[in-house]
C-alpha cells in the first residue's frame, strides 16, 4: 500500500509541479513590432545613438529592453534608474507618466517574487500624482489598471474589480477604443480570479471588440490569445487552438514575431491536455526555431521553461532533472533567479520516486524555509503533501499525520475542491491503515461530499459552454443584422446617387435643347462627368480592397490602372457631350415643335 501511495503521490505532484513551480512567464511589454526581430545588442545601440533628449521613441527602445531583463539584473536596475533621472529631468507630464506607468507594469510582472509588486504600486502611485495633477485621465486609467494588477496578486480581487471598474468608467468617458480594449482585457483578469467565467469571457469579447475597433495590431493579437486561454481553461481545446492559430497567422502577417512564439508555444500547451505529444514538440520546437532566428535568447526561456513542464507531465522525475540538466539557460534562469528551492523540491520528488527517502527529506527540509514563505496556497499544499509522502515512506505515521492536517488547512484556505478533495482521499487512506475508523470515517463522509461538489461543477461547466455558445451566437445574429443593415443603407445611398447623377444629365440636356449659356452647359457639364466617374471608382472600390485585401500597394497598383483607363475616356466624352449640347442639340427643340405643329393641324382637320 505504502509503495502505491509513494506513487500516487510522486504522480500527483508532477501535476503540482506543472501547476506551480515553473509558472514563471516571462514578461514582455507590449513595445512595437519593429522591436520583436531585433537582438538585444542591436537594441542597445540604438538606445546609445539616441542623443535626442527623452522621448516617447527612446521610451520604446528602454522598455523594449526591460522586457527582456528581470528585475535585481544589474541591467534592468540601470534601465529603471536612466529612465527615472530622465522622465524627471524633462519635466514633460505626458512622457512621465508614459515612463512611470511602463516601470509600474514591469515590476508588476513579477510581483510574485520579493518586493517587486510593492515596487510596481510606487511607480503606478507616482504615475497617477502626476496624471491627476496635470489632468491626463489616460494615464490616470493606466494608474488604476496597474492597482487591479497589483491587488489581484495580494487576492484581494474585490479591491481590484473596484480598480477595474474606475478604470473602465474613465476609459469610456474618453472615448479611446485602445483604453476600453486594455480596461476590459483587466477586468477579464480579475474575473478570473474571482472564478466568474461568463462575466471573464463577455469581458474578453468586449476587450476583442474595441481591439479592433483601435485598429491596434498588438491588441487584437492580445485578444486573441487572451480568448484562446479562456477556452483552454474551459477544456474547448479546438476553440482554443482556433484562436491561437488565428494570433500566429496574423502576427506573422503584421511581423509581431513574439505573438507568433507565443501562439506557438499555446498550441504546444493545449496538445499537452490532449496527450499528443508528438505535436507538444513540434510546436515547441517551431517556436524555439523562430526565437533562434531572432537571435533573442530572452525569448528562448519562455519555450525552455515549456518543455520542462511538459517533462514534469510526463511524471518521470529523472528524465525531468535530466532536461534540466541539458539546458543550461533554465539553470542559469533558476541561480540567476534565486528560486533554487524549486530544484530541492524537484530532487525531493527523485529521491522519493527510487525510495531514497533520507535524501528526499533532505532536498525537501532546505527549501522548507522558501516554500513556507511563499503566499500561494497551492505550493504549500504540494510541498507538504511531498513531506507527507516521504514520512510515509520512512514509516513515521505521526510526522505524516501532522502534514497532512497541515495540508488540509492550506486546502481548506485555498478553497480549492480539487486540493480538499485530495487531501481528504489521503486522510481517509491514512487513518484507514493506521486503525483508526472513526477518522477515516470522518474523512470519508467529506470525501463524499466534495466529490458531489465536484461533480455538480462539471454540470455547471456543461451549462457554462452552452451559455458561452448563446453568447456567440447572439454575437454572430447581431453582427449579420448590422451587415444587413449597413448594406441596406449602402443600397439607399448607391440609388439616391444614382438618380442624382440621372438628374444632373437630364437637366444637363434641356440645357442644351434650349440653347442655355454654353459656359453654364460646359460647367454642369464638368461636374456632371466628375460625378459619374467617381461614381463608378466608388463602386469598384470595396471589391478592390476585398481582392488586395487591403494591401496598400496593391490597391495603389489597380487604381493607376483603372484610371489610366477612365481619364481619357472621361475627357473625351465630357469634350463630344459638351460640344453636342452647346452647338447642336438646341435642333432637337425645332423636332418637338414640328411634332407639335404636325399634331394640332391634325386636330384642325379632324374638326373641319
Amino acid at each position: 500500500m505504502n509503495g502505491l501511495f509513494a506513487r500516487n503521490v510522486l504522480i500527483l505532484g508532477m501535476k503540482f509541479l506543472t501547476a506551480t513551480t515553473f509558472l514563471l512567464v516571462i514578461f514582455c511589454c507590449t513595445v512595437k513590432a519593429q522591436y520583436d526581430a531585433v537582438p538585444d545588442s542591436t537594441l542597445q545601440q540604438l538606445l546609445q545613438t539616441t542623443n535626442n533628449g527623452f522621448s516617447a521613441t527612446k521610451l520604446d527602445l528602454e522598455s523594449a529592453l526591460l522586457s527582456r531583463h528581470l528585475p535585481g539584473e544589474p541591467y534592468f536596475d540601470s534601465l529603471i534608474k536612466n529612465i527615472t533621472a530622465e522622465a524627471e529631468a524633462s519635466r514633460d507630464r505626458p512622457l512621465m507618466c508614459m515612463a512611470y506607468n511602463t516601470l509600474a507594469r514591469a515590476y508588476l510582472e513579477y510581483s510574485f517574487r520579493g518586493m517587486n509588486g510593492e515596487k510596481g504600486q510606487q511607480y503606478a502611485d507616482r504615475c497617477l500624482q502626476i496624471a491627476d495633477e496635470a489632468g491626463l485621465d489616460g494615464y490616470k486609467t493606466a494608474a488604476y489598471i496597474a492597482y487591479a494588477r497589483y491587488y489581484r496578486r495580494l487576492s484581494q480581487n474585490n479591491k481590484a474589480l473596484d480598480f477595474n471598474n474606475q478604470a473602465l468608467a474613465l476609459a469610456t468617458s474618453i472615448g479611446d477604443d485602445s483604453l476600453l480594449a486594455v480596461a476590459y482585457s483587466s477586468m477579464a483578469s480579475t474575473w478570473n480570479n474571482l472564478s466568474n467565467k461568463l462575466a471573464r469571457f463577455q469581458a474578453l469579447l468586449n476587450s476583442r471588440d474595441f481591439a479592433e475597433k483601435s485598429g491596434s495590431h498588438t491588441l487584437m493579437l492580445n485578444s486573441n490569445l487572451d480568448i484562446g486561454d479562456f477556452y483552454l481553461d474551459i477544456n474547448e481545446f479546438e476553440k482554443a487552438k482556433d484562436m491561437y492559430s488565428t494570433a500566429i497567422e496574423n502576427g506573422r502577417r503584421w511581423g509581431y514575431w513574439l505573438s507568433v512564439i507565443n501562439g506557438l508555444r499555446y498550441m504546444g500547451k493545449t496538445f499537452i491536455y490532449q496527450k499528443n505529444d508528438a505535436l507538444v514538440l513540434s510546436y515547441f520546437n517551431k517556436a524555439l526555431a523562430l526565437s533562434d532566428s531572432l537571435h533573442i535568447t530572452f525569448f528562448k526561456v519562455n519555450i525552455n521553461l515549456d518543455m520542462l513542464n511538459y517533462y514534469l507531465n510526463t511524471n518521470d522525475a529523472a528524465k525531468t532533472l535530466a532536461y534540466l540538466k541539458s539546458t543550461p539557460a533554465i539553470m542559469e534562469f533558476i541561480n540567476g533567479y534565486g528560486i533554487q528551492d524549486q530544484l530541492d523540491k524537484l530532487n525531493g520528488y527523485v529521491y522519493l520516486s527510487k525510495g531514497l527517502y533520507d535524501s528526499a527529506l533532505y532536498a525537501v527540509q532546505k527549501g522548507a524555509a522558501a516554500f513556507y514563505g511563499k503566499e500561494g496556497l497551492a505550493e504549500k499544499y504540494a510541498y507538504t503533501i511531498l513531506y507527507a509522502s516521504i514520512y510515509d515512506g520512512l514509516k513515521k505515521a505521526p510526522e505524516e499525520k501532522s502534514k497532512l492536517l497541515l495540508a488540509k488547512s492550506y486546502a481548506d484556505s485555498s478553497a480549492q475542491l480539487n486540493l480538499q478533495k485530495d487531501v481528504c482521499e489521503r486522510l481517509y487512506l491514512f487513518f484507514d491503515s493506521t486503525g483508526d475508523y472513526k477518522n477515516a470515517l470522518l474523512f470519508h463522509k467529506q470525501l463524499n461530499v466534495y466529490n458531489d461538489s465536484l461533480e455538480k461543477l462539471g454540470k455547471q461547466q456543461g451549462l457554462l459552454t452552452i451559455e458561452i455558445e448563446n453568447t456567440n451566437k447572439r454575437l454572430v445574429r447581431q453582427k449579420q443584422l448590422e451587415a444587413e443593415a449597413t448594406r441596406t443603407r449602402n443600397n439607399l445611398e448607391y440609388m439616391g446617387i444614382t438618380a442624382a447623377i440621372a438628374t444632373v444629365f437630364i437637366l444637363l440636356v434641356i440645357f442644351g435643347v434650349f440653347k442655355m449659356s454654353p459656359s453654364l452647359i460646359k460647367a454642369i457639364g464638368f461636374f456632371a462627368f466628375i460625378f459619374l466617374f467617381e461614381f463608378i471608382v466608388l463602386l469598384l472600390d470595396n471589391q478592390i480592397h476585398h481582392l488586395t485585401e487591403g494591401e496598400p500597394w496593391k490597391v495603389l497598383g489597380i487604381k493607376i490602372i483603372i484610371i489610366a483607363f477612365l481619364l481619357p475616356l472621361h475627357h473625351k466624352l465630357e469634350e463630344r457631350v459638351t460640344h453636342y449640347l452647346t452647338s447642336k442639340a438646341h435642333h432637337l427643340r425645332h423636332g418637338l415643335y414640328l411634332k407639335g405643329n404636325k399634331a394640332k393641324d391634325d386636330i384642325g382637320n379632324r374638326g373641319n
